[in-house]
C-alpha cells in the first residue's frame, strides 16, 4: 500500500481553527483515525458513536495520544432506527450553531437480523441513518455555507463494493422498499449482496445530494469515497468468510493511513481551489477522482432512491428536512 506514504495529514490538511466537525461511527477504526487527525488540524470534532462507554472511552484514548489544539466531544448517535438518527442530528443542533464538515463514516458490520420494519441493517444503518442524520444538519451546513471565509464538506464513506455483484446490476430498482428488505438469501454470500447494495446507495445519496445543492446552495461540496482496504473491526457475525478476514489482516493497512482518503475529502486545500472538479467526485485513495460505477452514476436511480427513502422516512415518524 504505498499509496499511503504520498500523503501527510500533518502537512496536506487545512488549518481547521474554528472549524466544527462530525465524525460519525468514531470510536474505532477509520473514524477513530479521522477524528484524530482532523482534531490535530485544529477543528472542533464531534465523535459520534452509540454508546457512552465507548465513546467516552475512545475520547480519552485521544486525549491521551494527543490531539494537539483541536477538541473531541463524544455524540451520542446511533442509526439503528431513523428516530434515533434524527435524535442524533437533534442533539447536535442544541450544542452548536455551525457545522463545517460531515464525514459520514458509520457502517454495519454486524447483519444478522432485520432492523425496523424488515429493512436490512445494511440499508438502515449504512443507507437510511446516514440519509436521516445528514438531510437533519443540512440546514446548518447550509447556513454555515454562507459565511464567505467557510468551506463545508459533506463527506459519506462507500466502497469498491459498489461496483460489484448484484450493484452492477441494469435492472436494478430502487422504486420501492423491495430491495431495502431484501436479505439476498439466494446469492452465493448473502452478506456481500447487502453490502454491495448498501454501498452502491452511498454513492447515489451523495450524487444526488450534489445535484440537489449545485441548485440551491453551489458553495457545499459533496464526495463519497473509497478508503481502500484496511484493517477494521469487522465482526465475526457479520457474516464475512474467514479467508476474508486474512486478505484483510495480509493486504490492508491500519487506520491510521486508512483514514487519508477520509482527511483528504474532508480538508484537502487541493478540494476547495477546485470545487466544481471534486463536488460529486468518488475519491479513491488517496485524493485521485475515479469514475463510480454506472449505475452509481445514473440519475433515474439516484432520484428513486431519495423519492423512496424520502417517502419511507415521513411514514415512520422521523420525516427528513427539506432542503
Amino acid at each position: 500500500m504505498f499509496w499511503s506514504k504520498k500523503f501527510d495529514p500533518s502537512r496536506d490538511l487545512a488549518d481547521l481553527t474554528g472549524k466544527v466537525v462530525i465524525v460519525t461511527g468514531a470510536n474505532t477504526g477509520i473514524g477513530y483515525s479521522t477524528v484524530k487527525h482532523l482534531a490535530r488540524k485544529g477543528a472542533k470534532v464531534y465523535l459520534g458513536a452509540r454508546s457512552e462507554e465507548k465513546g467516552k472511552a475512545a475520547v480519552e484514548k485521544l486525549q491521551g495520544e494527543g490531539i494537539g489544539a483541536g477538541e473531541v466531544v463524544w455524540l451520542p448517535c446511533s442509526f439503528n432506527t431513523p428516530a434515533q438518527a434524527k435524535e442524533a442530528a437533534e442533539h447536535f443542533l442544541k450544542l452548536e450553531n455551525r457545522l463545517d464538515i460531515l464525514v459520514n463514516n458509520a457502517g454495519c458490520t454486524g447483519d444478522d437480523k432485520p432492523a425496523q420494519d424488515g429493512i436490512t441493517e445494511m440499508m438502515m444503518v449504512n443507507h437510511i441513518g446516514t440519509f436521516q442524520f445528514t438531510t437533519s444538519l443540512l440546514p446548518l451546513l447550509q447556513k454555515t455555507s454562507e459565511d464567505p471565509a467557510a468551506d463545508v464538506r459533506i463527506i459519506t464513506l462507500a466502497s469498491d463494493a459498489h461496483r460489484q455483484g448484484v450493484a452492477t446490476k441494469p435492472d436494478l430498482d430502487f422504486k420501492s422498499l423491495d430491495i431495502f428488505r431484501n436479505f439476498f438469501n439466494d446469492d452465493r454470500i448473502p452478506y456481500f449482496s447487502r453490502y454491495f447494495i448498501s454501498k452502491l446507495a452511498n454513492v447515489l445519496f451523495t450524487n444526488a445530494l450534489q445535484r440537489k445543492l449545485s441548485s440551491s446552495n453551489p458553495n457545499i461540496i459533496c464526495i463519497s469515497l473509497n478508503p481502500g482496504l484496511v484493517k477494521t473491526s469487522i465482526s465475526e457475525k457479520s457474516g464475512v468468510p474467514f479467508f476474508m478476514f486474512i486478505l484483510v489482516w495480509l493486504f490492508s493497512v491500519p487506520p491510521d493511513e486508512g483514514a487519508y482518503n477520509s482527511c483528504f475529502a474532508a480538508a484537502s486545500p487541493l478540494v476547495r481551489q477546485d470545487a466544481e472538479k471534486y463536488k460529486g467526485a468518488y475519491l479513491e485513495p488517496v485524493g485521485k477522482i475515479g469514475k463510480a460505477a454506472a449505475n452509481a452514476l445514473r440519475t433515474d436511480l439516484q432520484d428513486d432512491l431519495w423519492k423512496t427513502t424520502e417517502e419511507y422516512l415521513e411514514s415512520s415518524g422521523a420525516p427528513a428536512n427539506e432542503e
